[in-house]
C-alpha cells in the first residue's frame, strides 16, 4: 500500500513553515545584531580607559618636567599666603619653587594640589595646577601671572587617594601615582592608576 503526501512537490512551503524559517531568521539577527552593540560598548570603554590613561601619562610627565627644572620642592606643604593662587579648600600635594631663594617653596610657587571642583562641569574630584602658562619654547613662563586650572579630574573620594607624591626609599627620586575612579561598563567604579619616577 502505497502512501501519499498531503501535498506535490510544487505547491511550495506551508505558512507554519514560512512563519517557522522567519522568526529562526528574526533570533539569529537579534542574536548577531546583539553581539555586535556588546562588542562596540566593550570598544568605547577600552577606548576611554586608553584615552585617560594616556592623560594621567602626560600629567605625570609635565609634573616630573616641572620637578626638574624647579629650585626646590616640598612635600604636603602647609598653604603659604605668598603663594600667587587660592587654595579654596583643595589640600596642597606638592610645591615647586621657581625662585632660586625659596627652597622650601613659600613664595611664587607652582602648587599642586587636590581637592573639589571649581565648577559642576568636572567629575568629582580635582587635581589642579597653580602655576604660570607656558611659552612659545615649551618653558614655564616664570613672569607671567599665575592661573589655577584644572589638570585632571574624576579623582577618587578618599581624601589620601588622586595624587600621591613620596620619596623614594633608596633612590634620590620622588614617586609620583595617580589615581582616578571611572564608570565601569555595568555602571561601578574602576580604578584606574598611573605611576612614575621623577
Amino acid at each position: 500500500m502505497r502512501f501519499h503526501s498531503f501535498r506535490s512537490r510544487s505547491a511550495g512551503f506551508t505558512l507554519l513553515e514560512l512563519m517557522l524559517a522567519l522568526s529562526l531568521g528574526v533570533m539569529v539577527f537579534g542574536v548577531l545584531l546583539n553581539l555586535i552593540a556588546g562588542d562596540l560598548r566593550l570598544g568605547g570603554a577600552m577606548a576611554a580607559r586608553l584615552r585617560e590613561s594616556a592623560r594621567q601619562r602626560r600629567t605625570l610627565e609635565l609634573i616630573r618636567d616641572e620637578l626638574a627644572l624647579g629650585q626646590g620642592r616640598m612635600l604636603e606643604p602647609p598653604v603659604s599666603d605668598q603663594w600667587p593662587c587660592a587654595m579654596a579648600g583643595r589640600r596642597p600635594v606638592l610645591a615647586i619653587a621657581t625662585e632660586a631663594g625659596d627652597p622650601q617653596a613659600r613664595r611664587r610657587a607652582i602648587v599642586y594640589s587636590v581637592g573639589r571642583a571649581p565648577s559642576a562641569i568636572w567629575r568629582g574630584r580635582v587635581l589642579m595646577r597653580c602655576g604660570p602658562a607656558y611659552n612659545l619654547e615649551g618653558l614655564p613662563s616664570l613672569d607671567a601671572a599665575y592661573q589655577n586650572r584644572v589638570v585632571l579630574d574624576a579623582l577618587p573620594d578618599d581624601a589620601a587617594a588622586g595624587f600621591v607624591v613620596s620619596p623614594d626609599p633608596e633612590l634620590p627620586v620622588l614617586q609620583l601615582e595617580l589615581e582616578q575612579s571611572l564608570p565601569g561598563r555595568d555602571g561601578a567604579a574602576r580604578r584606574l592608576r598611573n605611576a612614575m619616577a621623577a
